[in-house]
């Protein structure tokens, strides 16, 4: 079944986020961030759960776009299904209910980005409608430095 992500699922998302990025040591999700993500009506993190087990997860945003009226237009990241039950619908299903939500928000299009290493998942997304082609994504990654998130910021 597919749900909305509470705080308490933040351990697990942040194991299934080191599996997506093994590279990286900076990822850490914090309860506090995902109940930032939960009340904003533009930020839906879903996962798919079956016998109490997160078998994956998918994070959507709705931006703003200048050009189409009111309209916004999504962006998908962080797709991702365990190995073990890759094959068996998951990802299908959480695309699909993105997309679902998309549409009912009047959506111009969903962006989804996804490591340019991840040659399955590619297959996966162009096999659900997914052009990659049709336009390129860049990233520039910014150095992280340790936060005190508890700090006011001054000017």
């Amino acid at each position: 079944m597919i749900r909305e992500a509470v705080a308490t699922d933040s351990e697990t998302l942040e194991s299934l986020y080191k599996l997506l990025v093994p590279t990286s040591r900076n990822i850490h999700v914090l309860p506090e961030r995902m109940e930032q993500i939960i009340a904003d009506s533009n930020n839906f993190l879903f996962v798919y759960e079956e016998n109490g087990q997160i078998l994956g997860t998918v994070f959507l945003t709705l931006c703003m776009c200048p050009a189409y009226e009111f309209r916004p237009y999504g962006i998908v990241e962080y797709v991702f299904v365990r190995e073990e039950a890759r094959g068996s619908g998951i990802g299908k299903s959480l695309l699909d209910h993105v997309e679902q939500i998309c549409v009912s928000k009047h959506c111009t299009y969903i962006g989804l980005m996804s490591n340019a290493q991840r040659e399955n998942a590619h297959r996966f997304f162009e096999s659900r409608g997914y052009n990659g082609t049709m336009s390129k994504g860049f990233k520039k990654y910014i150095k992280v430095r340790p936060v005190d998130w508890n700090l006011e910021i001054s000017e």
